[in-house]
């Protein structure tokens, strides 16, 4: 433990000593051509410190003075340049989103669940297949043990594969 603190009193003197300046020697002398390129590099520098100091500061998005408001709770805006745009309050500030009117893109369709499961009768069960991810996944269950939901999906291809009998 002695040892430690005596490693550490010898540190700590060692980076005091290091710290301190010699004051006794005397600057070297400026020549015309050092004060030239010494003034010009400090321009360049306060040039730089300035840019630095001073971002570019963002104005937060606000909703224009003249936006019409809609029972929704949003705005409606048609700039100068004739673009529509919808304004919004959020929790994080002002949405501003360009209304495209009928170019619109269709909204996302999912398919429904009973689609993507095909059945097949195999005598006393049914065997199911869906399409995953990861790959067809494939179970089989008698036909007392159906669910609702497989028994729909059953009886509803199968009635969409039945011959058509002729009278």
């Amino acid at each position: 433990m002695k040892s430690i603190v005596a490693l550490f009193a010898l540190l700590c003197a060692g980076i005091a000593s290091a710290q301190t300046t010699d004051t006794t020697t005397t600057p070297p002398k400026k020549t015309a051509k050092s004060a030239a390129a010494k003034k010009k590099a400090t321009t360049k520098t306060a040039a730089a410190k300035t840019a630095a100091a001073a971002p570019p500061t963002v104005q937060p998005l606000t909703i224009p003075t003249d936006a019409i408001a809609k029972p929704d709770g949003t705005y409606s805006y048609t700039d100068k340049a004739g673009q529509k745009w919808t304004y919004s309050k959020t929790p994080f500030g002002v949405s501003k989103i360009q209304d495209l009117g009928e170019n619109a893109p269709e909204p996302f369709v999912t398919t429904p669940k009973a689609q993507l499961i095909k059945a097949t009768d195999n005598g006393e069960t049914v065997k199911f297949e869906r399409q995953t991810p990861f790959g067809v996944t494939h179970w089989e269950k008698k036909k007392s043990d159906l669910t609702d939901q497989e028994r729909q999906i059953f009886e509803s291809q199968q009635a969409r594969t039945a011959p058509s009998q002729p009278e």
